[in-house]
């Protein structure tokens, strides 16, 4: 028959078993994109952005004009610095009727457009001014915000828009242990609205989300874990806290 000591020393293993496991953060709790067994690829769908009011535009055209005929990119060239500093200076923005005011190529519809799309539409009225005009576009306010669970939270400038939410987690060096990856929230506004909702980056469809693609401006936040505080990687770990919490109880009641 066993003594009331070790009765009691037993019903402690037993409890503590029950509360590592059911309060630790295992390797699955980490993982992202679960696929199956049978599984070993998958398409990714991309969409792209579409341009809207509020974006800022820097137009750069290359050509072989003749520098001093060069108009569209003198007043650009000459304050280089300057407008490093604040791109508002030589950025053109989308205004609220969805239009660019560019020097001396006027009003251009912009809003609605993909980059891609709009190049082609400047260079056509660029035809009539420059030779073999090369028309590139970029958003120079990209922003994404990136907050919560993450190892370097901030706010952080996107040179490509086909960006997605892995690579704004990248960018804030990746969630910590105890980051929810199972309900990554964003925010987004969307005609003067912010709208929220939610990811789950554990989803084997994930990357076939429309939502897994982000836009300007969009909040990233990584909830914490509901009631996990501690990070176990192996079984081997969790023995060895479990027999050390137990040999310190042990110690006291001596």
């Amino acid at each position: 028959m066993k003594s009331k000591g070790t009765l009691n020393i037993y019903k402690l293993f037993c409890l503590g078993l029950i509360f590592l496991f059911s309060s630790c953060i295992t390797n699955e709790d980490l993982e992202y994109i679960r696929l199956n067994k049978d599984r070993d690829n998958f398409d990714l769908i991309k969409d792209d952005y579409y341009l809207q009011k509020g974006d800022l535009l820097s137009v750069q055209i290359s050509t072989v004009t003749e520098q001093q005929h060069d108009f569209f990119n003198k007043e650009q060239t000459s304050n280089s610095q300057l407008m490093i500093q604040n791109p508002y200076l030589y950025g053109y923005l989308i205004k609220d009727d969805g239009f660019l005011d560019l020097p001396s190529f006027g009003r251009v519809q912009a809003e609605g457009f993909t980059l891609r799309e709009l190049e082609n539409i400047i260079k056509q009225i660029a035809l009539s001014y420059f030779e073999q005009p090369v028309v590139k576009l970029n958003i120079i306010n990209f922003e994404i915000s990136v907050l919560g669970e993450v190892n370097n939270p901030g706010t952080y400038k996107i040179v490509n828009p086909d960006v997605n939410i892995l690579y704004a987690l990248s960018l804030a060096s990746d969630i910590t242990q105890f980051g929810d990856r199972k309900r990554i929230k964003i925010i987004r506004q969307e005609n003067e609205i912010n709208k929220v909702f939610f990811v789950d980056l554990t989803n084997q469809n994930i990357l076939n989300n429309p939502d897994f693609m982000l836009q300007p401006n969009d909040i990233i936040y990584v909830s914490p874990l509901e009631k996990k505080f501690y990070t176990i990687n192996n079984i081997s770990n969790a023995v060895s806290l479990l027999l050390s919490t137990v040999t310190i109880f042990l110690l006291l009641n001596q």
